[in-house]
């Protein structure tokens, strides 16, 4: 989205090298989270550079291309759509809830046992990701469990990244930073602490799992009692479809 990038791309294009624009993880053009990874949602300008685009994601609900493509400025009878299925069968779905009475150091408690239990059951043959709600509940978790802690501004970000998919250390609690793009095929276990925010951001970070076909788990844990408070009604609706998910009515 920025000066540079647009003279490289007309630079391109004068000289007819520009065949095409790929964007991969398109859904996040929707993202109601504006401050998160905010030029996605600017990407519908590229329209203006005149040629092919693929926009790529396996977790768009259908309901929601509509959108996709008004945000992106493209015809529906300009588009052709290649489907494949995004079921993952080798990934095992539990939530496990936590009674209202417990307390903060009690949730934490219990997240750090199962860690702690699941990096045992798979010390020879994977990896634990941890997902936290914010970078303060992050950092803390990843004290108690002795790992790294990634989030979006997180020092060494890169360094801590590789130690990871190096084996260095088998576990990592992180917030949605890690998350899109990355592939890491050993990723046995990931244990969401907290309500998810959407659907489609559990999918995204729950399939991180599990990348080479082999027997994953995919765990919540949850704390009974309401879900964070919304006032838009996008995000509420979102939370009514986690909420379906999490009390197993769906």
């Amino acid at each position: 989205m920025g000066e540079e990038f647009a003279t490289f791309l007309n630079r391109l294009r004068a000289t007819r090298q520009l065949d095409r624009i790929v964007i991969d993880e398109c859904h996040i053009v929707l993202n109601q989270r504006y401050t998160f990874r905010k030029q996605m949602q600017q990407l519908g300008k590229l329209v203006a550079c005149e040629t092919q685009m693929v926009l790529l994601t396996a977790t768009l609900p259908p309901g929601e291309e509509d959108e996709l493509f008004r945000r992106m400025h493209f015809d529906r009878e300009q588009i052709k759509i290649v489907r494949a299925r995004t079921t993952r069968t080798n990934i095992a779905y539990q939530v496990i809830t936590v009674e209202k009475a417990c307390g903060k150091l009690e949730i934490d408690a219990v997240v750090v046992k199962l860690a702690q239990q699941k990096l045992g059951q798979y010390r020879f043959s994977g990896k634990v990701v941890i997902y936290g709600n914010s970078v303060p509940n992050v950092k803390k978790l990843a004290e108690q469990v002795g790992c790294n802690a990634y989030f979006h501004d997180a020092v060494g970000k890169a360094s801590i990244l590789a130690d990871f998919i190096a084996g260095k250390q088998r576990a990592i609690v992180a917030t949605s930073a890690l998350g899109m793009g990355v592939d890491i095929a050993d990723i046995r276990c990931i244990i969401h602490v907290g309500w998810p925010w959407s659907i489609l951001e559990y999918a995204q970070e729950s399939g991180r799992a599990g990348r080479d076909g082999l027997r994953s788990e995919a765990i919540v844990i949850r704390q009974k009692g309401e879900q964070r408070a919304y006032q838009v009604q996008r995000a509420q609706i979102e939370q009514q479809l986690v909420r379906l998910y999490v009390d197993g009515d769906s």
